[in-house]
């Protein structure tokens, strides 16, 4: 799971080190075509692998499970999205558009809605098997529904497509170890039809994203990494790339910001489209790693300063619900285990 985050994450850096020249006329057209490929995977993955701890955490009670999301999810979109749009977007949050999409970090707002949404599968905790079913008709309702509905906001456009696959990832979690046995066979039949259909999509987005075209490359695709990954042989890129996946959530929020500055400073100077691109992704790489090994004295950037207190109440209160029914504070949520659940920390 650590791994795959990590993958994911460097992508979406890789993404933007290219995007952001090409939006201002520096593209560079291996980059892009690189991106394209990679487009129909990238986000889906992030969104399954964060749904597939959905069961697990919503086993939590409500007061537990929401203080959880706003600690670990809100809480950093508030600070960067403040942040960012103060100090790097320039008139930013004078635009109501930008509080109401969340610019680079619309993920972290969609995964919000997607847990909010998601407890209302809580009933069905003691019944997995419903809940997985269930959770995959949700699947098929939203990508339906962003097919055929035109909403002019990408918030919204997003969640519904990139969200659908959150709930598939909370419907295949009961799977994955099982997955992982399947025949090599299949795996590379699929892998085929995976290579096919992400190379028809660089020549239209509607087999891309957002779409029911789409939708079957994203699952295959997901399907044949979640069978790769745990084949992957331990050492030292593993283990930077669990690293990395542990703190996700740090590179998510980072990155771009760090990606603007950079590529503000080479157009001042002006340089060649290739080296700017190039310069941009691996600046943005190191640097939001340098961030990364900077988290034990920014924390408070990430998660509610004093969320292990809560979350260690809120343990106790539900070990046994008598405690602390007189103490001040005594209703105030947690995180518990839902600092595993999103340690993705995603996206």
């Amino acid at each position: 799971m650590d791994l795959l985050r990590g993958v994911a994450v460097l992508l979406v850096v890789v993404l933007h080190g290219s995007d952001i020249p090409r939006a201002n006329g520096l593209g560079v057209d291996q980059w892009i075509q690189l991106n394209l490929y990679l487009e129909p995977f990238r986000m889906p993955l992030l969104m399954f692998l964060s749904g597939t701890l959905l069961p697990r955490s919503l086993t939590k009670s409500s007061a537990a499970y929401l203080w959880g999301k706003f600690a670990g999810i809100i809480w950093p979109l508030m600070i960067w999205l403040v942040g960012f749009g103060v100090l790097i977007y320039r008139g930013g949050p004078g635009r109501l558009q930008y509080w109401l999409t969340g610019d680079y970090l619309w993920f972290l707002m969609a995964l919000t809605l997607c847990y909010i949404f998601g407890m209302l599968l809580k009933p069905l905790v003691s019944r997995p098997q419903l809940l997985s079913g269930l959770a995959v008709v949700v699947f098929v309702v939203m990508v339906v529904t962003r097919h055929f509905t035109e909403v002019d906001n990408s918030l919204v456009t997003r969640t519904l497509y990139y969200g659908a696959f959150f709930f598939l990832g909370a419907a295949c979690a009961r799977i994955l170890q099982r997955w992982a046995t399947a025949p090599w066979l299949l795996i590379a039949a699929l892998g085929v039809v995976m290579a096919l259909l992400a190379h028809h999509g660089l020549e239209s987005r509607e087999f891309r994203a957002g779409s029911l075209y789409a939708a079957p490359t994203a699952v295959i695709g997901i399907a044949v990494i979640l069978w790769v990954a745990p084949r992957i042989p331990a050492g030292t890129v593993n283990s930077f790339l669990q690293w990395v996946g542990r703190n996700s959530i740090v590179v998510y929020v980072c990155h771009f910001p760090i990606i603007i500055l950079i590529h503000r400073g080479l157009s001042e100077v002006g340089v060649d489209p290739v080296l700017h691109v190039a310069i941009s992704t691996v600046g943005g790489l190191l640097l939001s790693l340098v961030v990364v090994w900077l988290r034990p004295w920014t924390s408070w950037l990430y998660i509610v300063p004093g969320n292990q207190r809560v979350t260690a109440r809120l343990a106790a209160r539900k070990r046994d619900p008598d405690a602390g029914a007189g103490r001040a504070g005594g209703g105030v949520p947690d995180l518990g285990s839902d600092q595993d659940s999103d340690r993705m920390r995603m996206s």
